[in-house]
């Protein structure tokens, strides 16, 4: 689907269901508005821009837009304005990614960390850059650690992940509460908090409500595996400040 000018424009956003999350109606409103005036060749956003934006939540008392519909439209618009890297090379040299966890490639870590794609064409749907980035940084670093020279994962590196979004029909895990566990796993690194390779081990989260919502569970849990190897290191535990 090709999204006009005009269809920007006149686009409208319902406040949420009981329970579910809402955006900020004028955050929202200026960035729409930065959509339609691209496409009119008067801003510069990409499609990748339209994929890393951020919404805070309304004011307290004030009704907010509706997160799916927002996301729904945005991902329209994502692809109207070109984004994200190519699909088949990304899909390509995830089968070897794959193959090398298993032991069936060669791939070297180099090889992971020099990756790069194509950009997906306008009308063509990519993958996020930055998820595809992060989990990249992720499998270099499972590889290192298969290949006797482990590294380690930093609390930048827990801030910096990202995720891809579940597939259509699959349901993901629920996002906040994956987050919400991200910023122990950072505190922790930071030497601020005590939380255990058990608990990274043993920690579970409920899934979307909508099927194609929430992050990806293998994802979540090949990074969450990561974690749990080195909180289980004592050398790897970084020490509280003094």
């Amino acid at each position: 689907m090709t999204l006009t000018p005009e269809e920007v424009r006149e686009v409208v956003f319902n406040p949420p269901p009981p329970g579910r999350r809402a955006y900020h109606p004028g955050e929202v409103d200026d960035f729409v508005d930065r959509i339609e005036a691209t496409m009119r060749g008067l801003d510069s956003l990409t499609g990748q821009d339209v994929n890393k934006v951020k919404f805070h939540k309304p004011p307290a008392g004030e009704d907010g837009y509706f997160d799916y519909e927002v996301d729904q439209f945005l991902a329209l618009a994502a692809e109207a304005l070109g984004c994200g890297y190519d699909i088949d090379e990304v899909d390509a040299f995830l089968d070897r990614v794959v193959g090398a966890l298993h032991g069936t490639d060669r791939l070297t870590v180099d090889e992971v960390r020099q990756a790069r794609f194509s950009r997906a064409a306008a009308t063509a749907d990519g993958y996020n850059e930055d998820g595809v980035d992060a989990f990249l940084l992720i499998v270099a670093k499972v590889l290192e650690r298969l290949g006797g020279r482990p590294r380690t994962l930093t609390a930048d590196d827990i801030v910096t992940v990202g995720f891809h979004t579940a597939s259509p029909g699959d349901r993901g895990y629920d996002e906040d509460e994956v987050d919400h566990f991200l910023d122990k796993v950072e505190a922790t690194l930071r030497g601020r908090g005590r939380l255990t390779a058990a608990q990274v081990r043993e920690v579970t989260f409920g899934e979307a409500l909508i099927e194609g919502e929430g992050y990806d569970q293998d994802e979540v849990d090949t990074f969450l595996d990561i974690i749990e190897a080195q909180l289980s290191t004592p050398t790897l535990i970084p020490a509280s400040p003094a």
